[in-house]
């Protein structure tokens, strides 16, 4: 049971990343705790530290990023206790001024069982180099 709640955490994850695409913010601010030891590194490579700085990235994300769909792949999921992480692959597209940009990276998410669910409390991606020299 608790790699499938694990799972459906995981799952919920992109379903609100996708939102994020479509310009809603409302789905990644339910799912992540809102702690302030929580971490982040997106594609940019920068390190956001705290709940407030990472909502107000993805706020401001969803108001930049015009469509697109990433989904996990060949994902190991392990949980332990009331931490739980997610190690795998990311493959999807955006849509960003019009253009549009391939996503290929390996991805690590972390999630901390709080009140009885499973919060987001880390997510760490960069770029999957392999994929980048295959399509070169």
């Amino acid at each position: 049971m608790e790699h499938h709640d694990l799972a459906a955490a995981q799952d919920a994850f992109y379903d609100a990343l996708d939102a994020i695409f479509r310009g809603d913010p409302g789905p990644m601010q339910a799912i992540w705790s809102h702690a302030e030891d929580v971490t982040q590194m997106g594609p940019m490579g920068d390190l956001v530290v705290g709940w407030r700085a990472i909502e107000a990235g993805w706020v401001a994300q969803s108001g930049i990023v015009e469509s697109g769909t990433v989904r996990p792949r060949d994902v190991h999921l392990f949980a332990s206790g009331d931490l739980g992480a997610a190690v795998g692959l990311e493959r999807g597209h955006v849509v960003i001024g019009g253009v549009r940009s391939e996503v290929a990276a390996r991805s690590t998410n972390l999630f901390r069982r709080e009140g009885g669910a499973w919060r987001m409390i880390g997510h760490h991606v960069d770029p999957h180099v392999a994929d980048h020299a295959e399509t070169r």
